[in-house]
């Protein structure tokens, strides 16, 4: 299958855009000590007591804005809001809603910013080197519990529909927590990185990365009243984009990119040891003592960026980057049949695929 370039299609570079803007408005009446209805005093409740407003806006709001206002595609609550709008409904009517999954992916980038020890991330300090690691460790764990308000606290949902909700977000959750935990194994080198199998770190990338955006697709499809046929589908499809999203992201963290420039340094996934589908391509490949060498790079988390360029050299001579690429475009067509499976044809579907595309063939 060829796929067009997407980041030359204006129409839907416009309609991302103006969705990222109303999730930044939404997510802004949350995190604010002012006069919104939403902000987070107000949705905390009442204790009979009094809130230390200046500490929290010291200790919450403003390390939350720092790392929100970095930028970021809101490729969540774009694939959340478009499913609704697929589903025939009005996605400004769900509007609120979109903080949820936003806010949930915030809160693992703070958290793998900490366990990775990232200097740098979309061009900025990161939070933990910013405001602490106490701030980070505390705001990471904030963000993965109270945009879920956004649903309790809603008249537009049934009770029904929340329930199936808070389900998936839950169980959503608990896989996040599993893949993260796999993920951190390896790059310690906890585990021997020639027993890892292809199929064992496409279930790593499933539940760390593809879980959050099938969830955002899944919440989308039951706010627009799918079938429990179509949730499922639509999960599929949320969650094989999300792994196709962390394949591009691994080629692009060894490749000359603006992931990589916004990282600060190419190949940052060398430094942090980390084992993907490329290194794991490479040590099937590479001779004996090749692949030794690439497991000796990775244990020594270094920063030398010679010693980095040679691990990136042994990944591409066995064809590694291509072969993630190829990967990743089956996962694409994958989740497309899926698409194709769940929802009837529409303008709204048609951007769900463009979406797709835009996740694979970015360089950022």
């Amino acid at each position: 299958m060829i796929f067009m370039n997407p980041q030359e299609n204006s129409e839907l570079l416009e309609y991302m855009k103006n969705i990222a803007e109303k999730v930044n408005k939404e997510i802004e009446e949350y995190l604010t000590n002012e006069s919104s209805p939403r902000n987070l005093e107000k949705i905390l409740g009442r204790s009979g007591y009094q809130f230390d407003s200046e500490a929290i806006l010291k200790g919450v709001i403003e390390p939350s804005k720092y790392i929100l206002e970095a930028g970021g595609k809101r490729i969540r609550p774009l694939l959340m809001l478009t499913i609704i709008e697929a589903l025939g409904k009005n996605p400004d009517d769900y509007m609120e809603f979109s903080v949820i999954p936003e806010i949930i992916h915030t809160g693992t980038l703070i958290h793998d910013d900490i366990e990775d020890n990232s200097e740098m991330r979309r061009n900025r300090p990161t939070i933990h080197k910013k405001y602490g690691l106490d701030i980070a460790v505390n705001l990471g764990d904030f963000m993965f519990y109270f945009p879920i308000v956004a649903l309790l606290d809603s008249g537009k949902v049934s009770r029904s529909a929340k329930t199936k909700i808070l389900d998936i977000y839950q169980r959503d959750m608990l896989k996040l927590g599993i893949g993260q935990g796999i993920d951190l194994a390896w790059h310690r080198l906890m585990i021997d990185p020639m027993k890892i199998t292809e199929k064992e770190y496409l279930q790593m990338a499933y539940s760390k990365t593809g879980v959050l955006t099938g969830m955002a697709a899944k919440i989308g499809a039951v706010l627009g009243g799918a079938t429990k046929r179509q949730v499922n589908l639509l999960g599929k499809f949320g969650t094989e984009l999300g792994i196709a999203f962390q394949l591009q992201d691994d080629i692009l963290n060894v490749s000359e990119s603006k992931v990589a420039e916004n990282k600060g340094v190419i190949g940052e996934d060398i430094t942090e040891g980390k084992i993907t589908l490329l290194v794991i391509h490479a040590l099937h490949k590479l001779s004996e003592n090749e692949a030794r060498r690439l497991v000796e790079i990775l244990n020594m988390h270094t920063t030398d960026q010679s010693l980095i360029n040679e691990a990136i050299r042994l990944i591409s001579k066995t064809g590694a980057i291509e072969y993630a690429d190829r990967k990743k475009q089956e996962l694409v067509e994958k989740c497309l049949n899926e698409l194709d499976k769940a929802l009837p044809d529409s303008k709204a579907k048609e951007r769900l695929k463009l979406i797709a595309e835009f996740v694979i063939s970015r360089n950022a």
